[in-house]
């Protein structure tokens, strides 16, 4: 299927899942009562000036849960209020509002290296400075309009707490959680091979439902990746308690009362730790007792540690070997199995999941567990930043089309630019998705709009009307499809300027004109710049993983020897590590949108499995470097040192296969040695626990890395599961 066919397909796509009346039923209140009281009470530019401001913020709604989600309204508010209050003060001098409206738009592009929610937070400010550029006014009248707009985004807010939304991930969470009722299950039982055929058919509708919900062509969101690290343990697990099958089946051979009693209590500890996740799932809230399940996870390990020595004492060492064996293996499970936990005690599917969602215990040094924003963007501030090269792409582009539309001043000619920020994306194929929905979807809105205005002849309170009612599509068919958006919010300006006395159809042609040069000016300068991410996304996971491995090694050399590697040493590598993933998010995000033939080999799912691991990698390696500087151990043993080489070993290999797009040759054994760690310096220590949860993110991207990079892993699958 060739690209532009691609493009064309996505442009049309209806997502209908992604309809949301009941949000723009919500969003219109906001919109349409302030022009209505505007009317009634003669001040209709403080109620359009309010209803803008509804309609900005209601535009950043996340559906995030309420600790996140009102913040970042807050912020759009506030930055729509004060570009507002700058706008209108700078409209009238045509190189000061074309200079500070790049400069809005290059700090607005920096956002993208946070999030594209946070991107997208960040664009309401730009937007608001382009709207009111237009129409200049002293000081006094451009503060007062500014408080206004931050009225309406207030009044945006208040709908949101006031009407709670909708679950949008019950098909995500009833997958995984059928996914983890089938391990419960079949971890419980465990007799013979039939008994995986639901395990498989429920992890492929797990991924399936996660690829529904995100889709090929859209951006991972902290949820769906949270669902996948649920996903990715179980497969891990699946894949261990195969093998752990195997060995007991060995030792029943040989002591088959010491079978019984050394995978009896660890079965049960296990299945009712799968089936504890399904139910917090299923609920959403988290309802068994995690310290107990940890508890019996740790004393089914301890228990074979207890026979591993009996049989050590006795001089049986071909017994031993085997025992040792498999309890590194089921330590390797219990591992898996408190990720898990984990996850789902700190969250149920429920709205975006925490920062670090795997981890139970935050790091007590705030900068280290929040992950602030501003660190983020001084650190993607060099040119081998995607997010630098974005904010110069948009804000050069901004600066041209203010620049057009200024010099040969054509009528509302503000809508050049407010066609590049609707259009620009960081990649390729959104890119030009948009532009194409943006052309079909102003055409259709100013034709709509002007039939509309010719046969009714409306007056102020019917445009109020016709501009609320346009308001419910506008919030409705947000992310359900583009162009359906563009033409409401095409309709809803024009019903908004035609309140000020001006032609509906003359702003309609005018519309119509300057969006097409704001889309033939985007799309002209993106293929004169394009970014093509397929082709570089392992180099840049590889890279990834790279910086990841000079973190975690200047990290424990800081702790060994001082002076080879300072606390300064290790926040320069914990910065280019940000940035690197920073890159490698931004990565696979513009890969998702790119058209492209059917994938083989490492895909955009795969790449976000495994960035997932390696943020848990980081969240480990953060809370190890706040353990070090606050209570720094005073010897490294030597298990510290195994395990640290080991380590570096491991990234090595990890981002060599990377990029040779081969399987990862077998890692040093890292569970044996963080194992001997944790029995040296006590289970419960940060170091052991930090190191266990790195080491488990590591096994875990070998076998996503192992699993997307095998020639035969698509042949093996669908064999597996006939």
């Amino acid at each position: 299927m060739s690209g532009a066919w691609r493009i064309v397909r996505e442009a049309v796509r209806f997502d209908r899942t992604q309809l949301q009346i009941a949000r723009g039923i919500r969003f219109a209140v906001g919109v349409g009562v302030p022009l209505f009281v505007g009317i009634a009470t003669g001040h209709l530019v403080d109620g359009l000036a309010i209803s803008v401001g509804a309609g900005l913020v209601g535009l950043t709604d996340s559906g995030s849960p309420y600790r996140r989600r009102v913040p970042a309204m807050l912020l759009a508010a506030a930055g729509a209020a004060v570009s507002t209050f700058v706008g209108e003060l700078t409209g009238g001098y045509d190189v000061i509002a074309v200079a500070l409206l790049t400069l809005w738009c290059f700090g607005a592009g920096m956002f993208i290296a946070i999030s594209l929610p946070a991107y997208f937070v960040a664009l309401m400010s730009p937007l608001a400075m382009t709207l009111v550029a237009s129409y200049p006014g002293d000081a006094r009248r451009s503060f007062e309009h500014g408080a206004l707009v931050f009225a309406g985004g207030v009044l945006s807010i208040v709908l949101v707490l006031v009407l709670w939304r909708a679950h949008a991930h019950l098909p995500e969470r009833a997958a995984i959680a059928k996914l983890y009722r089938a391990l419960a299950a079949w971890v419980r039982g465990l007799h013979d091979a039939d008994d995986r055929v639901p395990v498989l058919r429920a992890l492929n509708g797990a991924r399936e439902a996660i690829d529904a919900a995100e889709g090929r062509l859209a951006v991972p969101s902290p949820a769906g990746e949270a669902f996948r690290v649920l996903v990715d343990e179980a497969d891990q697990i699946h894949l261990d308690v195969i093998a752990l099958r195997n060995a007991r089946e060995r030792i029943e051979t040989w002591d088959a009362g010491l079978a019984v009693r050394a995978f009896a209590p660890g079965r049960a500890a296990g299945a009712d730790a799968l089936a504890a996740v399904a139910d917090a799932l299923e609920a959403c809230r988290w309802r068994a007792d995690a310290d107990s399940i940890r508890s019996r996870l740790d004393v089914s390990v301890d228990a074979l540690g207890e026979e591993l020595e009996r049989r050590s004492a006795a001089g049986d060492v071909d017994h031993a070997d085997e025992l040792e064996a498999v309890l590194h293996r089921t330590a390797s499970i219990r591992a898996e199995l408190r990720s898990a936990v984990d996850l789902a005690t700190s969250w149920q599917g429920e709205g975006t999941p925490p920062e670090d969602p795997v981890r139970h215990k935050r790091s007590r040094r705030p900068e280290l567990g929040v992950h602030p924003p501003w660190p983020i963007l001084r650190a993607n501030l060099t040119r081998r930043s995607s997010a630098f090269r974005h904010a110069v792409r948009l804000s050069v582009t901004i600066a041209l089309a203010g620049t057009i539309y200024r010099v040969f001043d054509l009528p509302r000619g503000y809508w050049v630019p407010l066609t590049v920020l609707f259009v620009l994306r960081p990649d390729y194929g959104s890119t030009f998705t948009r532009g194409l929905q943006r052309y079909v979807g102003t055409a259709l809105g100013a034709v709509l709009a002007t039939l509309i205005a010719a046969a009714l002849n409306p007056g102020p309170y019917a445009l109020a009307a016709l501009a609320t009612l346009v308001a419910v599509a506008i919030f409705a068919f947000l992310y359900a499809n583009y162009a359906l958006f563009t033409v409401s919010m095409t309709a809803w300006i024009i019903f908004l300027v035609a309140l000020g006395g001006i032609p509906e159809s003359a702003t309609a042609i005018d519309r119509l004109l300057d969006t097409t040069i704001g889309a033939t000016l985007t799309l002209a300068l993106y293929a004169l710049w394009p970014t093509w991410e397929r082709s570089t996304l392992p180099d840049t996971t590889a890279a990834l993983i790279e910086a990841d491995r000079a973190y975690v090694h200047s990290l424990f050399e800081s702790w060994f020897d001082r002076h080879a590697c300072d606390s300064e040493a290790v926040r320069s590598a914990r910065a280019r590590a940000r940035v690197a993933r920073t890159n490698a998010e931004a990565s696979v995000q513009r890969a998702l949108f790119e058209p492209t033939g059917d994938q083989v080999g490492f895909g955009t799912a795969d790449a976000t499995g495994l960035l997932a691991s390696l943020r848990r990698l980081a969240d480990g390696a953060l809370a190890l470097e706040a353990h070090f500087e606050e209570d720094r151990p005073s010897a490294a043993p030597e298990e510290a040192r195994m395990i640290a080489r080991e380590l570096d070993t491991a990234l090595a290999e990890l981002a060599s296969a990377m990029r040779h797009r081969q399987p990862p040759a077998d890692l040093p054994p890292l569970r044996e040695t963080q194992q001997a760690l944790a029995w040296r310096v006590g289970g419960e220590t940060p170091l052991a626990e930090e190191t266990d949860r790195i080491v488990n993110s590591i096994v875990v991207a070998a076998h996503i890395l192992g699993r997307s990079t095998s020639p035969l892993s698509e042949v093996m699958t669908s064999t597996t599961a006939r």
